[in-house]
């Protein structure tokens, strides 16, 4: 399959399912164009073109309010293409896990270019980031590595962490000839804050208004926050895409679901790899939140004390905030994931997890073994759905996710039988 035909197929399939939503037109253009760009040829990009990254961050792990404080827009990869794992076929051994080498195939798509000078910001969240900062080292192209300490609850770590913002700071600064003020990192931080802040309140009007929006749509909404070239123009059209949620819920209504409401936990789905939440669909489950390395981050925007102070002070603060709610591979002990687990396991009706990991991504295997005993203590079933960004194992996984949705149905059955005996008692 074709990179193009692998996003055009999966736009497609969106767009048919919801038609019926106008206002879900902004994102698809938005996640078409930013794909077609890597879709062309790199030795035909001329200094005309509009795509222009300078500063490239590779996965999960920055703050990107700093960034966005030198006056530039950065330009996040996160993988989530089997295609662009190809790209890259030569560069990583093959055991890597899909995201990394998708997540270089396109870092060696824009190094390619010969109308940029990209700058690669590489957050050091496990081994295989390593590997790609040296891979792009000795390629000749100009990588900042930043170091995650692991242990998130140590003091020198958090110190260790501000530092390395600092340093993150200054040089993306230098490499687009901005100027950090505390200003700039203000304006950053509230811009971020109410693209974050949309965000939620657009997860929380798909809770409240289920049949809406499928939840392919819904993870592309989400993932197109790291595409977008106007992030203001962007929060904006998600306001937009919200109220439209709650108005066609109430004019036109939705039916009632009586389908098995899941959490999605662990690798993050990303598009134009959608298969598990296309399958997830298809087995007739409702998912209520997906938590991944991007959920718990969207709480981590400064109050109003915390925006107060000069230039230093603020970049500290936001390190700070952004390391205390991180849950990328980095930690030793994904502490943040699984307070937000345990917190939409005691707050919402669930009635089981898929937990998804992408093989090699072995450190969510470690934090499913944490979380196996909240998910006894609230006998709570989980599933744990391994796979890559590959199809041929589509319909396994299709017979497993049904048999778990079949589980799940007649575990709500007996609850029901259940409540009504002691009810009509």
């Amino acid at each position: 399959m074709s990179y193009e035909t692998e996003y055009s197929e999966t736009l497609q399939r969106i767009c048919t399912a919801n038609a019926g939503v106008s206002s879900l037109r902004y994102f698809l253009d938005t996640a078409a164009s930013w794909h077609a760009c890597f879709a062309r040829d790199p030795d035909g990009m001329s200094q005309d073109d509009d795509a222009r990254p300078l500063v490239v961050v590779l996965g999960y792990g920055v703050p990107e309010q700093l960034i966005y404080a030198c006056n530039t827009t950065p330009c996040i990869l996160l993988g989530g293409s089997h295609a662009s794992c190809q790209w890259s076929d030569d560069a990583v051994p093959r055991d890597s896990d899909p995201a990394s080498r998708s997540i270089l195939g396109y870092a060696l798509r824009l190094a390619a270019r010969p109308d940029i000078d990209p700058l690669f910001v590489v957050p050091l969240a496990n081994d295989n980031m390593r590997k790609i900062a040296y891979h792009l080292k000795r390629e000749g192209h100009e990588v900042l590595p930043v170091d995650i300490p692991p242990v998130a609850t140590s003091p020198s770590a958090r110190q260790a962490w501000e530092h390395s913002a600092e340093v993150l700071v200054h040089t993306v600064a230098c490499h687009v000839g901005g100027w950090v003020t505390a200003r700039s990192l203000r304006n950053a931080d509230k811009l971020v804050g109410r693209a974050r802040a949309a965000i939620l309140a657009f997860e929380q009007s798909c809770l409240e208004c289920p049949g809406v929006l499928d939840s392919e749509a819904r993870l592309l909404v989400t993932n197109t926050y790291c595409q977008a070239s106007d992030l203001a123009q962007w929060t904006a059209a998600l306001d937009e895409l919200t109220a439209e949620v709650r108005a066609r819920y109430r004019t036109i209504g939705c039916p009632s679901s009586s389908a098995p409401r899941i959490l999605v936990v662990g690798s993050p789905i990303l598009f134009p790899q959608h298969k598990v939440a296309e399958l997830i669909n298809d087995a007739g489950l409702y998912t209520l939140v997906t938590v991944d390395a991007a959920s718990t981050s969207r709480f981590a925007s400064l109050n109003a004390r915390e925006s107060l102070g000069g230039a230093t002070a603020l970049m500290r603060a936001i390190s700070r905030k952004h390391y205390s709610f991180d849950s990328s591979s980095a930690s030793v002990v994904n502490w943040a994931m699984e307070h937000y687990v345990e917190h939409l396991l005691s707050s919402m009706e669930v009635d089981g997890v898929i937990f998804h990991i992408l093989k090699g991504q072995i450190e969510y295997d470690f934090a499913l073994s944490r979380l196996e005993p909240l998910f006894d203590r609230l006998d709570t079933p989980v599933f744990r759905l391994e796979t890559d960004y590959q199809y041929q194992d589509v319909e396994q996984l299709r017979i497993r996710l049904e048999a778990f949705a079949e589980m799940l149905e007649q575990r709500m059955l007996v609850a029901n039988r259940a409540y009504a005996r002691r009810y009509c008692a």
